[in-house]
Formats: C-alpha cells, sequence, structure tokens
C-alpha cells in the first residue's frame, strides 16, 4: 500500500493501491478536512524568489512562523487560518485585504467560512516567497487584531445553538 501524496493545490491526498485482481491503480481522492493552517504536512524550508534576500526575508518569515503562519509543501507560500465570532466580521476581514492587495496589486487566495478565513499568500513570477508575501502577511495579522479574531474554537460555528 503506497503512502498519501499530498496535493497543495487541490488540498486532496491520492492513494494508489495496487488491485489484487490485476495489475491496475487503483486511486481514491479524499478530502482533507480542517483549515489550511491546521496542515502540518507543510515545508519547513522557505523557498524565496530569485531576486529576493534571502537573510532578510529569512528572520521576517521565521517572525510569522511564530505568530501562527505556516509555510505550505513547497515552502513557496504562507497561509494562516484567522477566527471571528461573526461571519460578518469574516467578510470585513476579507475586505480589508482586498483593499490593501488591489493597491499593492498583490492578491491572495482566501477561503471564507461562517466564522474563519483562511489565507494563503504567494507569488507566482517570478515564483517563491517574495516581500510582498511577507509584508501583506503581516497586514493580514495587524487586521485581524483590529476585526476582532479569536482563537482558534472560539469562531462561529455552523449549527443550532446551546
Amino acid at each position: 500500500m503506497g503512502l498519501p501524496r499530498f496535493c497543495p493545490r487541490l488540498l486532496s491526498c491520492t492513494l494508489r493501491t495496487p488491485n489484487v485482481a490485476s495489475s491496475l491503480s487503483v486511486s481514491t481522492h479524499l478530502r482533507v478536512p480542517g483549515p489550511v493552517s491546521q496542515l502540518r504536512m507543510a515545508s519547513s524550508t522557505p523557498r524565496f524568489a530569485e531576486g529576493e534576500d534571502p537573510q532578510r526575508l529569512g528572520l521576517d518569515t521565521q517572525s510569522l512562523l511564530q505568530q501562527g503562519w505556516a509555510l505550505d509543501a513547497e515552502g513557496m507560500a504562507v497561509t494562516k487560518t484567522f477566527h471571528f465570532k461573526s461571519y460578518f466580521k469574516a467578510v470585513s476581514f476579507v475586505n480589508l485585504i482586498a483593499s490593501e492587495s488591489s493597491s499593492k496589486k498583490h492578491h491572495p487566495t482566501m477561503t471564507v467560512r461562517i466564522g474563519s478565513v483562511d489565507v494563503h499568500w504567494t507569488t507566482h513570477r517570478p515564483r517563491g516567497l517574495t516581500h510582498k508575501d511577507i509584508a501583506m502577511a503581516q497586514h493580514c495579522d495587524n487586521g485581524a487584531g483590529l476585526m476582532g479574531a479569536v482563537e482558534t474554537g472560539q469562531g462561529l460555528k455552523c449549527g443550532p445553538s446551546p
């Protein structure tokens, strides 16, 4: 039996097992539950884009990692999940990020849930982490404080109230 292969873009895993009846392989796609920042199959080494200062960015990246950010599987992006007590606060946080990212012409991938927002920063050209990703991640941390972010588990969840 093979080991699951992590697919960061699809957030799914592929498990290939040999079919005993024949020589074919069977693929099963498993959805990875939970927010992106909870995935611990991430790289431990950041990969910076060509032209960036690895010493300077390395320190800033380590600071982000100590604040709850994680590197993606390739080490080319930083991700974090922010939790909020209301859907409105989560959407307001997204709008705060959208406003700044529009002015900087650098946009994240975001997933909004009822009480949380997953944020993923990377640079596509040149490929890898850049000062823009680090600066925008810091902006997210500052904005989350302004929007009333809460600890994991304290955010709004779907379902009936207790």
